[in-house]
């Protein structure tokens, strides 16, 4: 079992990469933030850099788990698609500040963007297997599988965090708010696609 302080130092990395982004981000101000000496951050993580790697590996994966359970509930491929682009809407408007992060910032060294191909690549592989299942079943007509997981990845991606980005502040209730419509929008230019037979 992982020790909580690992969970208070991403906690308070979050918050720190977001508000100075990672170049600016300081660790005493991350360890000053989490209650802890610096020392203590290096013991668990030898640089910024793998702190940053490991918060960003920690997030994705809470989306995959995530995912995975919410499979779970559905029987039909259709039902587990319209599942997974709900779930990951949800998930990225309830950590608002780590969807900006993980989305701005990991692209920037090379071990960052290994990392999260890596992890990406995880949360792809559950959705290429809903197609697949999809397909075979005749539930959809898909063609090209890692290119359609890859744009349902990227849809439910942009249109948070389009609303994210578009707030001088971050604003709970109204975003709540425009929770349905995001995920309604989605879904619908998902399953149109989908089940286009022009796509064979």
């Amino acid at each position: 079992m992982r020790h909580e302080t690992v969970d208070l130092i991403f906690d308070a990395a979050i918050e720190v990469f977001a508000e100075s982004g990672f170049d600016q981000a300081k660790m005493d101000d991350i360890a000053k933030a989490a209650g802890v000496a610096k020392g203590t951050i290096y013991y668990h993580f030898k640089s910024k850099e793998e702190l940053f790697v490991g918060l960003m590996n920690e997030g994705v994966q809470k989306l995959i788990d995530r995912a995975r359970r919410n499979m779970e509930l559905h029987a039909s491929p259709t039902d587990q698609l319209l599942g997974l682009v709900e779930n990951q809407i949800r998930f990225y408007v309830q950590n608002g500040k780590l969807a900006k992060l993980l989305l701005s910032e990991a692209f920037g060294t090379k071990t960052r963007q290994l990392q999260f191909r890596i992890k990406i690549g995880e949360y792809l592989q559950l959705i290429e297997k809903v197609i697949d299942e999809g397909n075979r079943i005749g539930e959809f007509r898909v063609r090209h599988v890692p290119e359609a997981a890859s744009a349902i990845f990227g849809a439910a991606s942009v249109v948070v965090l389009q609303k994210l980005y578009s707030m001088d502040e971050l604003d709970p209730a109204r975003i709540e708010r425009d929770i349905p419509p995001m995920i309604e929008t989605v879904r619908h230019m998902v399953m149109c696609g989908m089940k286009d037979s022009s796509w064979r």
